[in-house]
């Protein structure tokens, strides 16, 4: 047969365990609900990296009300003697690690597109472009993976 001693504590542990289920639930949604604030708020931030030469991108928050988001996002590219290039504008959110920003080329029928996914601990950005030309020449490009700075 336990001791008082022991039967004390086995009866704390089992009442300490019957409330921990609430209580975590509540930590893990309070968690949650932070973390996702906080995530849009990390959209902001400037980053660096390499592609077909060296890349820079910075992004600033113009409006975050709603689910539209307006950012504006500058993005550099420089191959040393070759090319250089830059697109700015305003970005729009597409979902909550996606941005893509539209520029208007010299054609009033063509877009430089450019597409920028963060990583889930927003750490890195994966930059992709499309019909970017005007913008930076044929040797540059502004894809490729950016570390946050």
């Amino acid at each position: 047969m336990p001791s008082t001693f022991a039967h004390a504590a086995a009866s704390r542990w089992a009442k300490s365990a019957r409330c921990c289920p609430s209580i975590i639930g509540l930590a893990a949604i309070g968690a949650l609900l932070t973390s996702t604030a906080y995530a849009d708020l990390r959209l902001e931030g400037r980053f660096q990296g390499r592609g077909d030469g060296r890349l820079e991108l910075r992004v600033l928050a113009l409006n975050t009300d709603g689910d539209s988001g307006a950012y504006l996002v500058i993005a550099d590219t420089a191959i040393p003697n070759q090319c250089t290039g830059e697109v700015r504008g305003t970005a729009r959110k597409l979902d909550t690690s996606t941005l893509r920003l539209r520029a208007k080329t010299d054609d009033p029928n063509e877009f430089c597109e450019i597409t920028v996914r963060y990583s889930g601990d927003r750490s890195r950005v994966q930059v992709t472009s499309e019909n970017c030309d005007h913008f930076h020449g044929p040797s540059c490009d502004f894809g490729g993976t950016l570390k946050r700075r």
